[in-house]
């Protein structure tokens, strides 16, 4: 893949995405940042920006690269005339608008589409365009672009056929021929040069309720003003905690493995296998399913079998970095 020759244009939003955040601290960090266009300025990318009133208060991903000056007017007309390899639509629930304006100009070769919503619906099938009927009829991505879906899962497929399907048949329904997974990634200095030393079991942020209620002075929001107060906690403890919320895949789940923890998942082994994140499971990670469960699991780890899922959990954060997911992404654009 020659990479000098690429000029991408990523149609952002101007809200706080993980994925889209992620994927252009991957993109820029790969190519040089003038050949990688964030339409509009994505300005939570970028250092010296504000960030702690937003969700998950601006830690680990936000406010990372040097603002270096992009060119961002007339892209309209950079798109009629082909200047762009490639243009990404980051978040394609909230920036459907400019899709559609785009859509004359948008090729199976030059064009795909991310969505990373914590929603299993895929654009247009969510009920915002169900209750609306000037929405109804807003031209599909999924069937002209690969269409990168995070949280995918059956309840995808029975979105696609406007939920008339029953849960159990949606499983032997084909998947549609663009669908490609994808996932959250971490930027590579934001995971430990070497295994920290281990002080304590769990860190103080843990958001499964019933292991916070037995755990003395854990939280299950915020528990921390700066990122380096969370991660030294996050070092300092064996066994981070995470479980499915809004969606299964979550930054939280990074976070505890770049920074030397095992991670402890509350139902893992119910998760699609489409469904990101993608690579954990029992040898880098605990499934378990209650707080006796994770504490039954536990006492039966030898010192050695510790060691093991640590490390493992550890290079599992090192092959799901910003870099490498870029590289994953710019891969499948080339090999359709």
């Amino acid at each position: 893949m020659n990479l000098s020759n690429h000029n991408i244009l990523v149609v952002t939003s101007t809200v706080e995405d993980y994925l889209s955040v992620t994927l252009l601290h991957g993109l820029k960090s790969l190519l040089s940042p003038t050949q990688v266009t964030d339409f509009p300025k994505c300005e939570t990318l970028y250092r010296g920006n504000l960030f702690h009133s937003i969700y998950g208060r601006g830690f680990t991903v936000f406010g990372l690269i040097e603002d270096t000056p992009v060119d961002r007017w007339h892209i309209y007309e950079k798109l009629i005339t082909a200047e762009f390899s490639l243009i990404i639509f980051a978040d394609i629930h909230r920036t459907f608008g400019t899709y559609i304006e785009f859509l004359p100009y948008l090729t199976y070769q030059n064009t795909i589409i991310l969505d990373g919503a914590d929603t299993p619906q895929p654009y247009p099938y969510a009920g915002k365009w169900w209750r609306y009927p000037p929405y109804w009829f807003v031209p599909k991505a999924h069937t002209r672009f690969l269409y990168f879906k995070r949280e995918w899962t059956e309840e995808t497929i029975r979105n696609l056929w406007y939920q008339v399907l029953p849960n159990w048949l949606c499983k032997y329904i084909p998947t549609p021929k663009n669908f490609r997974p994808i996932s959250f990634s971490i930027p590579e200095e934001k995971i430990v040069k070497s295994l920290p030393v281990k002080t304590k079991l769990f860190p103080k942020h843990i958001v499964d309720p019933e292991v916070a209620r037995q755990v003395e002075g854990s939280q299950t929001s915020y528990a921390f003003e700066s990122e380096r107060a969370y991660y030294a906690d996050l070092q300092a403890a064996k066994f981070g905690i995470t479980t499915k919320r809004s969606g299964w895949d979550c930054l939280r789940h990074y976070e505890i493995a770049a920074n030397g923890c095992v991670p402890c998942f509350r139902d893992l082994d119910k998760k699609p296998k489409t469904c990101a994140p993608h690579g954990l499971n029992e040898t880098n990670c605990i499934v378990y399913h209650s707080y006796d469960d994770l504490m039954n699991r536990i006492s039966g780890l030898s010192e050695q079998d510790y060691t093991d899922l640590q490390a493992n959990a550890w290079e599992w954060s090192k092959k799901n970095t910003t870099i490498e997911s870029a590289k994953r992404l710019l891969q499948s654009c080339y090999v359709k």
